[in-house]
């Protein structure tokens, strides 16, 4: 998993072909084990590259992309934004988004 550290990054990131971006902040506990979660629930997984944005860090993706609560799954393709899932995270939602991008 590779780590966004600026918004120029972001940016290209988020422009790629089918990308997950997890929003988190050094102060969340639950944010630490969401990869593992999601490891563990969606089995697809390897199918989508990931990266991780510490939004404390980079306030302006916080803003450009309007998120109020972490963990925070954003699935993006070519900067386009396919789903969102913050706090309680659906990872049916997800397998299914990766299932259907990648069949």
């Amino acid at each position: 998993m590779n780590q966004i550290n600026n918004m120029d990054e972001a940016n290209k990131v988020i422009n790629k072909d089918f990308v997950m971006v997890i929003a988190k902040t050094h102060t969340c506990t639950i944010c630490n084990t969401i990869l593992n979660s999601l490891e563990h629930n969606i089995p697809n997984l390897s199918d989508i590259e990931i990266h991780n944005i510490y939004i404390d860090e980079v306030d302006e993706f916080r803003g450009q992309h309007t998120i109020f609560s972490v963990p925070s799954v954003l699935i993006f393709s070519n900067g386009k934004e396919l789903l969102r899932e913050s706090r309680y995270i659906n990872y049916s939602k997800i397998q299914r988004m990766i299932g259907l991008y990648t069949s």
